[in-house]
């Protein structure tokens, strides 16, 4: 239920968005990447190898749509085997931004599909749910076109059955952004 009324207000906000007027705004597009760190509270563990991707699309003056991808992997030793845990998360959402000279600041919320695999004594399982990620992030200007990034995400997880028993993980991201697009 909360799941759905997230995707509904989602939904009200891409829409209103998009039907506000640009203000002689050109809508410009960005792609961006870089490494990922993760840390899932519930089972105590850091994911330190990753990597994120995506592109937002400006809409308004001060929002965008946003697309996001995203991979950890790990291994942790047990009293005698290897665990790998690999994590990939493919979700879009909605960016709110202002710029202050050089700086952007933004916050956003984006939900999606995760899927988590975990390898032990030669056996794999994998799991696939819905999660949910609130962050914020800064943007540093290095030309007209290219920007350093800082961002902080929380991904709430669900469980199979809908329940919040998934937990929370914890995402670090710096990036550079390539703007397609002037602003």
């Amino acid at each position: 239920m909360i799941a759905a009324m997230m995707r509904r207000a989602a939904a009200a906000v891409v829409l209103l968005a998009a039907a506000a007027r640009a203000d002689a705004q050109t809508r410009s597009l960005e792609v961006f990447g870089g490494y990922s760190w993760l840390y899932d509270a519930k089972s105590d563990t850091p994911l330190p190898a990753g990597w994120s991707a995506g592109a937002a699309l400006t809409l308004t003056p001060w929002f965008a749509t946003v697309g996001d991808a995203a991979g950890h992997y790990t291994s942790v030793e047990t009293f005698d085997s290897e665990v790998r845990l690999t994590t990939h998360a493919v979700m879009g959402g909605g960016r709110v931004f202002a710029r202050v000279g050089r700086l952007t600041e933004f916050a956003q919320l984006v939900a999606g599909a995760l899927r988590a695999t975990g390898t032990v004594f030669g056996s794999t399982e994998t799991n696939t749910v819905f999660a949910y990620q609130p962050g914020v992030g800064v943007d540093y200007a290095l030309t007209d076109r290219v920007a350093g990034r800082a961002q902080l995400d929380v991904r709430v997880v669900r469980d199979n059955s809908g329940g919040i028993e998934g937990g929370r993980e914890f995402r670090v991201c710096a990036s550079l952004v390539y703007r397609i697009t002037r602003r």
